[in-house]
Formats: C-alpha cells, structure tokens, sequence
C-alpha cells in the first residue's frame, strides 16, 4: 500500500462496522441482502418436507442468518442515522412494532448531512 493512499470501505465494515457514514443506496442495498438470504433460507424450510433430514439444516441456517442479519442491520442502520447526524437512541425506532416500518421508510428515504459532519468527512467510509 502506498503511504498517504487513503484506505476505503471494506465489506466487513459495510456489514458490522459501527464508525462513519452510510449513504441511502449501500443501506438500501445491505438491508435488501439480508432480506434475500433469509427469504433464500425460509423457502427452503417450507419446501423440504419435516421428515427430510435437511429440513433440520435449513432451519438451523435460517437461525443462522437470522442472528447474523439482526446485528448486521442494526451496524447498517447506526451508519445510516451517523450520515443524517440524528442521535443514536432513533435506533430504538426499529423494535417499536407499531413505528418500525415507517422508521425504516425514513432511513431509507431522509438524505444524507451534505459536507463533512461529526462521524465523517464521507457518506460511505468509516470516520477517519
């Protein structure tokens, strides 16, 4: 790596990283992978029959994922509000039933703060 080369995202970080910004799309899109794994893992559940030895598998993955993607989102979701500069306790938004999916519409909707704020100069980098 060359000195002074700036360092950028990594997939680990777009996933469970907590520092910097995250713009509209990578959110969009990490919320979207998350959704097409676990939709990926519930189908198959529900087209191998319970007596399959596989059905225990599939349920296990979905499991799995399930945890995996709660945490992850959850990263994603820190990174969004980081981007809009609104405090962290919003996240709270998302395990209210009755305001969830409408918390998430904002996150996904609501531009980012133009310009450097207080979690980074970038959308889509970890604060430097």
């Amino acid at each position: 790596m060359v000195a002074g080369q700036e360092r950028g995202p990594t997939l680990a970080w777009l996933f469970f990283g907590w520092s910097g910004r995250l713009s509209r799309a990578p959110f969009a899109l990490g919320w979207a992978f998350w959704l097409m794994l676990l939709s990926a893992a519930l189908t198959r559940i529900v087209a191998v029959p319970k007596e399959d030895p596989a059905f225990l598998f599939w349920a296990f993955a979905f499991f799995i994922v399930a945890i995996v993607s709660t945490v992850s989102s959850i990263m994603l979701t820190i990174k969004r509000l980081h981007d809009m500069n609104l405090p962290l306790p919003l996240i709270v938004c998302l395990f209210i039933p009755a305001i969830s999916f409408f918390a998430l519409f904002v996150f996904l909707v609501w531009p980012g703060t133009p310009g450097p704020n207080d979690y980074g100069r970038l959308p889509d980098r970890p604060k430097d």
